[in-house]
């Protein structure tokens, strides 16, 4: 029972298969997609910038301050330690508080005190810090000294206080 299909079969044309869809030209919501995640990064990257630029003499400070507090455990001179304790503080401030450069004695301590709520000094360092610096030798722990330099650096800001005539300090 087999029929002759010959003629008949050999006029169909050959089965042809669409062009493959091409990933590109991408579409038109990809092409924002595509900006809006670039634009993202370059934000986060300038802003990361910022900040580190921000933060690059706090971390300078902070570096020099642990330079320092390992000379000291290693040569125990309590009036060198108060006394780079204190330039740094002043060279930061150069930078963030100029106005607080000028202060000596218990203006300085109370300047610190005010600029870093989260910082506690003990009344050992906040002697030193104010008398001690003009002594021949003033009796203070370094230790305490350190953490609160260390604590302020990390910790301050600003805090504007008005005085009884009305300047900002």
């Amino acid at each position: 029972m087999q029929m002759n299909q010959g003629p008949a079969l050999s006029q169909l044309k050959d089965i042809h298969l669409p062009p493959a869809i091409s990933d590109f030209p991408i579409a038109f919501g990809w092409w924002i997609l595509l900006i809006l995640v670039m634009v993202l990064i370059t934000t986060l990257l300038y802003l990361f910038v910022k900040q580190r630029q921000k933060t690059a003499v706090k971390r300078m400070a902070l570096a020099l301050l642990d330079q320092h507090y390992t000379e000291y455990k290693a040569q125990k001179n309590d009036g060198l330690f108060l006394q780079q304790c204190n330039q740094i503080l002043k060279r930061y401030c150069l930078n963030h508080y100029p106005h607080a450069v000028s202060l000596s004695g218990p203006n300085w301590a109370n300047f610190l005190i005010c600029y870093s709520q989260k910082t506690k000094f003990s009344d050992d360092v906040i002697n030193a810090i104010s008398v001690g610096l003009y002594q021949k030798s003033c009796s203070y722990k370094a230790d305490d000294l350190y953490q609160a330099c260390r604590s302020w650096l990390k910790n301050n800001k600003p805090f504007i206080i008005e005085s009884e005539q009305g300047a900002t300090l």
